[in-house]
């Protein structure tokens, strides 16, 4: 007998009550729609809420990103300005410069061919008045040999005359 209540026990142990299936099965349904109302659209508001703020901060991040390109592209733009600029500034410095050596040398020579000419001009100056200085000294000796020679004195005209014409014999 011990056996048929242990066996009887474990029959209503295993036995399939369907009053309890349906009870579990709707407090299943129960405790899922009170889950869904309060858990799982609160849940998902805040999954929603966070992956909005993600997609802002992304965007965001591609805005900037987009803004330091622009920055970058019109930072290399006014570089390249001003490289260009520069360069043409140096340019005209440096044809400023030839040109203004240019000027500096040609000066020179105009002032070196006008040192030269009044050089030639001196020189020239300086020849005649040896030669006048060489004429009179010369003159007065003709007239001193001259004078002891004849032993009289010839007149000026006469003596002017024979000055020039030794002078002439002597320069030829």
């Amino acid at each position: 007998m011990l056996n048929v209540v242990i066996a009887s026990a474990t029959l209503d142990f295993l036995s399939v009550n369907v009053w309890h299936i349906l009870m579990a099965v709707g407090n299943l349904l129960i405790l899922v729609l009170i889950l869904k109302k309060f858990l799982f659209k609160p849940v998902q508001n805040i999954l929603r809420q966070r992956e909005e703020e993600i997609n802002k901060t992304y965007s965001d991040a591609d805005k900037a990103l987009s803004d330091a390109e622009n920055e970058k592209a019109e930072y290399q733009k006014k570089l390249s300005a001003a490289k260009s600029e520069a360069d043409s500034l140096i340019s005209s410095a440096s044809e400023r410069a030839k040109a203004e050596s240019a000027e500096i040398i040609q000066n020179a020579r105009a002032e070196a061919e006008r040192r030269r000419k009044n050089a030639d001009e001196d020189i020239e100056l300086a020849r005649r008045k040896a030669v006048e200085e060489m004429r009179d000294e010369l003159g007065e000796m003709v007239i001193d040999l001259a004078t002891k020679v004849v032993g009289k004195e010839i007149d000026p005209k006469t003596h002017e005359e024979l000055i020039n014409e030794a002078i002439e014999s002597l320069g030829e």
